[in-house]
C-alpha cells in the first residue's frame, strides 16, 4: 500500500504533439498536461543494445493518484528526467491509485 508520504515526488504529465513538418513528415513536440505528485520506485537495471551501443534502461513503478486521463502515449518529467509510460493499471481495481510500469529515456 502506498501511503501519503510517498507521494514526494512533483512531476509533469506530458502528452505528445505531433505536427506537420511541411515534408512529408512530423515533428513531435511535448506539452504539459498537469502538475502531479507521485512516488517513484526503481524497480530494475536492465541493458539494451540500440544501433550497435549498450545503452542502461532503468525502469521504475510510478504511483499516482488515480486517473482516468492517463495513455501510454504520455509521458512523466521530473527536472531533466524523463519516464516514458509502458504499461499502467488500477492495482486494487477500487479508482484510488493508479500504478505506472515506466522506462526512463535517456537524452
Amino acid at each position: 500500500m502506498t501511503a501519503i508520504a510517498d507521494f514526494r515526488h512533483r512531476v509533469t504529465l506530458q502528452a505528445a504533439d505531433e505536427v506537420e513538418d511541411g515534408a512529408g513528415g512530423v515533428t513531435r513536440t511535448w506539452q504539459p498536461l498537469a502538475e502531479i505528485w507521485v512516488a517513484i520506485e526503481p524497480i530494475s537495471l536492465d541493458d539494451k543494445l540500440i544501433a550497435d551501443r549498450r545503452l542502461g534502461v532503468v525502469t521504475h513503478r510510478i504511483r499516482l493518484r488515480h486517473r482516468t486521463d492517463i495513455t501510454l502515449s504520455h509521458r512523466f518529467v521530473l527536472g531533466l528526467r524523463v519516464f516514458a509510460i509502458r504499461a499502467f493499471r488500477d492495482p486494487d481495481e477500487r479508482g484510488r491509485l493508479l500504478e505506472c510500469l515506466v522506462e526512463e529515456e535517456r537524452p
